[in-house]
């Protein structure tokens, strides 16, 4: 998938759900950062911790002086402050409260973009029914402000979560 069209898709939708596959997950992410770097970048990861996303994308040549992570994954894994330079810390992916509190302070910053890596790992931690109502909540919030977003989704359409969270999103691109 070109990178470029993800720019132009996000030109006419204000929200996008990006379904890939597993496999194609590091490639696809570090295309989409690149391409929207330019702009300030709000990257909420479930996935991988502050301290890999940071590693990936030095080695990428990322400039990441317009990013601003919420991590949700580090406090599960090690003891972390709340905050540091360009990165909160929520408890877990699974405190959806807490997560839902804290993109909302940030959304009020109104940034370029924001993206959600990944609603699929929300369900390790919570039933499908609660992680879609948390992201039916979120994407509403988004399309009151002007910040464009992008979720993404490891796995295809027969995944329960992806298919109710593309009926909200403006568009499903998948690259699987």
């Amino acid at each position: 998938m070109n990178m470029g069209n993800i720019k132009k898709s996000l030109s006419e939708n204000q929200t996008i759900l990006l379904t890939m596959d597993s496999a194609e997950y590091n490639k696809i992410m570090i295309n989409s950062i690149k391409s929207l770097s330019t702009g300030t970048v709000c990257y909420v990861t479930t996935n991988k911790t502050f301290d890999a996303l940071k590693e990936t994308f030095k080695k990428s040549k990322i400039i990441m002086k317009n990013i601003v992570f919420i991590d949700a994954i580090s406090k599960t894994i090690k003891k972390t402050p709340s905050q540091k330079e360009n990165v909160y810390y929520v408890s877990s992916p699974g405190a959806l409260t807490e997560l839902s509190l804290v993109i909302d302070k940030f959304l009020r910053h109104e940034f370029n973009y924001l993206i959600f890596d990944s609603i699929t790992n929300l369900n390790i931690y919570n039933k499908t029914p609660i992680c879609a109502k948390f992201m039916t909540s979120l994407i509403n919030k988004i399309k009151k402000g002007k910040t464009k977003a992008i979720f993404y989704a490891i796995g295809s359409k027969e995944n329960e979560l992806i298919n109710q969270v593309g009926t909200y999103v403006d568009k499903v691109i998948s690259t699987n």
